[in-house]
């Protein structure tokens, strides 16, 4: 194996997982490594010393042990990303959180609900053998997504035979195919059809820590089963006049659903995306703090940059891609407040049940006293 142009040396992973100061030393990989704490790196010769490198699919064992996400031990997240106005990186801010929690350990599952199918270009690019026409053909119907799936007799239905793995053990998707327009037809045959996912199949996605859904820009069915059954809904709004013009029409439409559907997020966190350094820019972000409270929405943004661009054509998220950029800096901080916040939302309701609990408890025994 060729590893003299792949793989992160000790450097690039202290950029990568912004490794705390008492990890800064060179020796503290090695020293990890050699008590077996993480993968043994792959080993080559330059002159008279020689060269670790560890590969990708190493990287999650590392970043749980040294990476700036937090041990954090919580219930399984079921993430909804939407919003309704296309190019305010929805589908970037996806595959960053998603690769970016994988990269921590977090056992991630990506579920792509976008007729373009954007996340999964980003996610799962063609097999590179793939050398003629009929040989791309056979690869896309071979590919299995979330139609083949509803399109089962419930009890013929293998979660396993439409998931795909990914470059990180710990990172696996739901790929969208071009029958998934088909599904929302399918889905509108049955009852409760807003409810399909959080019935059939998040019972059938225990082994990961985190689902996410890629949802597109677009009002439709799947966006609604999507919202139904996740505890967390990420919205992206731009710091830009087109988000700004539509964003209360939006609010509004979503509002409307979660009533309707008698559902409650837990969170409903709105990042500020494409933030440039025009007084405009920052005007319509002055609005947004003003208008929306603290607890929803994020203190971080992520500025609006070519590079990410660049990032996502290789199939990695900014902080692989440029780890000491700026923008790479944004969406690790975006993603570790997004990461905090959850965590807190739990041990909070957490608190509230104990106190619950407590009351009841000291209610029954007053009560057992007073008989």
């Amino acid at each position: 194996m060729d590893v003299h142009n792949q793989g992160y040396t000790s450097t690039d992973l202290h950029h990568l997982f912004r490794m705390e100061e008492r990890f800064k030393s060179q020796n503290v990989l090695a020293n990890a490594e050699m008590r077996g704490e993480i993968p043994k790196a792959i080993r080559y010769p330059r002159g008279k010393t020689e060269v670790r490198k560890w590969l990708t699919k190493q990287l999650p064992e590392i970043g749980k042990r040294f990476g700036f996400l937090l041990n954090r031990k919580m219930k399984r997240q079921i993430i909804s990303v939407f919003t309704q106005k296309g190019g305010t990186l929805k589908t970037t801010l996806s595959h960053a959180i998603a690769r970016v929690l994988a990269l921590h350990g977090i056992k991630v599952l990506v579920i792509g609900l976008d007729i373009q199918g954007s996340i999964t270009k980003t996610i799962l690019p063609p097999p590179v053998n793939i050398d003629s026409l009929e040989a791309l053909v056979d690869y896309n119907k071979s590919v299995k997504g979330l139609y083949h799936f509803f399109n089962q007799p419930i009890k013929s239905r293998k979660i396993h035979e439409v998931i795909r793995n990914t470059d990180l053990p710990t990172l696996d998707i739901i790929p969208e195919t071009p029958e998934i327009k088909d599904l929302v037809l399918l889905l509108n045959q049955k009852t409760l059809k807003e409810f399909r996912f959080k019935d059939e199949l998040l019972p059938l996605t225990e082994d990961y820590d985190v689902v996410l859904f890629d949802n597109g820009p677009s009002w439709n069915l799947l966006v609604e089963n999507s919202l139904a059954c996740s505890n967390t809904l990420i919205q992206p709004i731009g710091c830009d006049v087109g988000t700004f013009q539509v964003l209360d029409g939006n609010m509004a439409q979503i509002e409307e659903f979660r009533e309707k559907a008698g559902i409650t997020w837990e969170n409903h966190l709105l990042v500020p995306t494409l933030k440039e350094n025009t007084k405009l820019s920052q005007q319509i972000l002055g609005a947004y703090l003003a208008q929306y409270p603290a607890k929803r929405l994020l203190t971080h943004n992520i500025r609006k940059s070519v590079s990410g661009q660049e990032a996502l054509y290789i199939n990695k998220t900014a902080l692989e891609h440029d780890p000491k950029s700026d923008l790479s800096e944004d969406y690790a901080n975006v993603i570790k407040e997004i990461w905090e916040r959850l965590f807190a939302t739990e041990q909070q309701k957490a608190t509230i049940e104990t106190i619950q609990s407590q009351k009841i408890n000291n209610l029954n025994h007053y009560s057992s006293q007073t008989i």
